[in-house]
């Protein structure tokens, strides 16, 4: 049990176990506020590099030993393991980001890191004994910024249901797939249009779960395709590989005799007896196959293993047999043919079994099978192709927040120039309202407009132009309400209007992304001390020489 005393000369140290960390300030200086903003900091300008269509990839070895190579932010967090608390609290809002909207991560990233950054240079002017001053400017800037500026007075277009709206859709898709696969953009948008078409239903919100995406090395992207079905990534069985309009039934389970629970001794005395052992079971396994086949069904598809005498009895009954181990994929195959998945081995009644057009293709030296619908389908797959293992998980990745974009597009199709042009209009705005503003908080307010800026300054960093330039000639344009400007990243002097390039971004992703920020910069500025508990485990084991 332990010790109930208290030693009051050891202060805290005295009442928490060994190990612990403790770091505060007693001085009212804001020291912790600093290491924390440091922190976070490092984390946002490691990763600022690559925001944007030119945007840089990072090389990451994970603790497996497994290289990733991408520019997507969530991506590159998942793998690297962040240990400083403050900088866990912006990762932690760059994971909620990507749960909820796919997009704008860096933005999240970004921003939060940028805030701080200048805050750290607001406290060396205004002394961290106005923090208070601080927290409420940043609290009004927010306001202003989430529920006036950007979604009524940034809002310059509105985009339909994707199946009404197709080229809105393509004006959505374009910008996110082009933050991650810079070039690809046109064939990836007309994929993923293409898929949103097969499962989308008017008036329904798309679901990510109902495109899917099955990678395959070789080839190029130009050669990936869109499958109104599912496509399982194994051969068939069988030596009959095509079946047009067949009925499907799925089993969870395995083909084959049950075996009995406890080990038994046969003894056989004569040859008849050997003859005769398995002929009861093969009567019973020809049974079972032929109702199946007398039913009306062409593809038989297991969860299991499917023995050599199902086999046999399947071939003699000309149909198509797949092996499908993955639990997940055999879901996702019933979702697609409308099948349901039996756990008893026999007949399916009509209501159980699925249809589709069953044939085994080739793709790039790997052999699938494809069940394509040709009436309505709650399942598309995205075929990719790429060259390596890297390109196809970027590409995978891109997908991903390309479908998210359209389920997003569903919800609030409202739209804001991109470009960095709705974030200077914003800081603009803000900086009006600092003006108007009495009080020391108008200064947490300039330095919250300010740091919106960042957005245009690092797309034009990571384009090659002069950012300084770049920023100046924005908030000129600005002034002269030319509100659609934004970063050029093709041509010199790098500012364009982003109505004619036709960039647009969904203001509820962008609205989210900087709503999460301005919370986890603000949640690390709260904190005035951090308090660690001892890590858990035991000691670390030592290296052996040579290793």
């Amino acid at each position: 049990m332990a010790s109930m005393a208290y030693n009051s000369a050891a202060g805290l140290a005295g009442m928490l176990k060994d190990g612990h960390e403790h770091y505060f300030d007693d001085s009212e200086g804001g020291a912790v506020v600093a290491r924390s903003i440091s922190a976070a900091c490092e984390l946002s300008r490691m990763l600022s590099s690559s925001m944007g269509p030119q945007g840089r990839c990072k090389l990451v070895v994970n603790h497996l030993e497994k290289m990733i190579v991408t520019s997507d932010c969530a991506a590159i967090l998942r793998e690297i393991e962040v240990e400083h608390p403050a900088a866990k609290l912006l990762e932690k809002a760059v994971h909620q980001q990507e749960s909820e909207y796919g997009d704008a991560t860096n933005l999240t990233l970004m921003f939060a890191g940028e805030l701080l950054n200048n805050t750290l240079d607001l406290m060396k002017t205004m002394g961290w004994k106005h923090k208070t001053d601080i927290l409420e400017g940043y609290n009004l800037a927010a306001h202003k910024l989430l529920d006036e500026f950007l979604p009524n007075d940034c809002v310059v277009r509105q985009v339909g249901h994707p199946v009404s709206d197709i080229e809105g859709l393509k004006a959505v898709l374009k910008p996110v797939l082009g933050s991650k696969q810079y070039g690809t953009e046109q064939v990836l948008s007309d994929l993923v249009t293409e898929a949103c078409k097969i499962v989308a239903q008017e008036g329904m919100i798309v679901q990510p779960e109902t495109i899917r995406t099955v990678k395959i090395l070789g080839g190029h992207l130009s050669q990936s395709v869109c499958i109104k079905g599912f496509v399982a990534q194994r051969g068939v069985e069988t030596t009959l590989t095509d079946a047009k309009g067949a009925k499907i039934c799925i089993f969870a389970s395995g083909m084959e005799a049950s075996s009995t629970e406890a080990k038994g001794t046969v003894l056989m005395k004569n040859a008849d007896e050997l003859k005769n052992y398995n002929r009861t079971e093969e009567a019973k396994m020809e049974e079972i196959i032929q109702g199946i086949a007398e039913s009306g069904v062409k593809c038989v598809v297991s969860g299991g293993n499917i023995s050599d005498m199902a086999m046999h009895f399947i071939e003699k009954y000309e149909m198509i047999a797949l092996k499908v181990s993955s639990k997940w994929e055999l879901r996702r195959l019933c979702q697609a043919t409308g099948a349901t998945a039996l756990v008893r081995l026999g007949a399916p009644t009509p209501d159980e079994m699925g249809l589709a057009d069953v044939s085994q293709r080739n793709l790039g030296g790997k052999t699938v099978t494809v069940f394509e619908q040709h009436h309505e389908s709650k399942l598309a797959t995205l075929v990719l192709r790429a060259s390596t293992n890297s390109v196809a998980n970027d590409l995978e990745r891109a997908v991903e927040d390309g479908v998210h974009a359209v389920q997003s597009a569903c919800k609030d199709g409202r739209l804001v120039y991109g470009g960095g042009a709705a974030e200077m209009t914003c800081a603009v705005k803000l900086g009006h309202f600092a003006d108007q503003h009495p009080g020391l908080e108008q200064y947490a307010i300039r330095t919250f407009a300010k740091s919106l800026e960042c957005v245009a300054r690092t797309l034009a960093e990571n384009a090659g132009w002069d950012a300084l330039q770049v920023v100046a000639d924005l908030r000129a344009a600005q002034v002269t309400d030319k509100t659609d400007m934004g970063v050029d990243i093709v041509k010199a002097p790098g500012v364009t209007g982003m109505k004619d390039a036709d960039i647009y971004d969904l203001m509820i992703v962008k609205r989210s992304a900087l709503k999460l920020a301005v919370e986890a910069a603000m949640t690390v500025l709260k904190v005035d001390q951090i308090i660690m508990s001892k890590q858990s485990g035991g000691p670390k084991m030592p290296q052996m020489p040579g290793q």
